[in-house]
């Protein structure tokens, strides 16, 4: 027992010596990458700065002109904006039918709640009134695309019509 203390405060002494030398080698290697990326960093802007050339683009910019080549339809349809529109079909979504205005009507509310503002049409199918919730038409293909998602995210089924113009 007596063996034992004897050699525990050398046993101490060693591993505080061990555990100060690492902590200074951890700072001499900080120390080492600071001052190596402080030398680095400043022989980079000397190079760059000798390398490129300094250009004002404010001043560069006004004088120069690019020539796009545009054939003779796009230059009659650039005069003429009535050539560009396609008469293609509104596209309507329908998104319940139901035998009742009222419930039409409730479901109509539900819409607006989502944000989409929808329409009530009656029909006659079969000697039977269905009332239609529709929703549109719409003027792009992005607004049509936020309808369908929205009433995908919401679980609300759909069927895409088409309406001549």
């Amino acid at each position: 027992m007596a063996a034992e203390k004897s050699s525990s405060p050398w046993i101490w002494i060693f591993l505080f010596l061990m555990l100060g030398s690492f902590a200074a080698f951890i700072v001499f290697l900080d120390q080492q990458i600071v001052s190596n990326s402080h030398s680095t960093d400043s022989s980079v802007d000397s190079d760059a700065d000798r390398t490129k050339p300094k250009i004002d683009f404010y001043s560069v910019l006004p004088d120069r002109k690019v020539e796009i080549p545009i054939s003779e339809e796009e230059q009659e349809g650039i005069r003429n904006p009535s050539i560009n529109k396609t008469s293609g079909d509104q596209v309507l979504l329908q998104v319940g039918s139901f035998q009742s205005a009222g419930e039409a009507d409730s479901f109509k509310a539900e819409l607006a709640f989502l944000g989409l503002e929808a329409s009530v049409k009656s029909a006659m199918v079969n000697n039977d009134t269905w009332h239609r919730v529709q929703v549109g038409p719409f003027a792009s293909n992005s607004a049509l695309s936020r309808a369908k998602n929205l009433l995908l995210e919401n679980n609300i089924k759909y069927m895409q019509r088409s309406m001549p113009q």
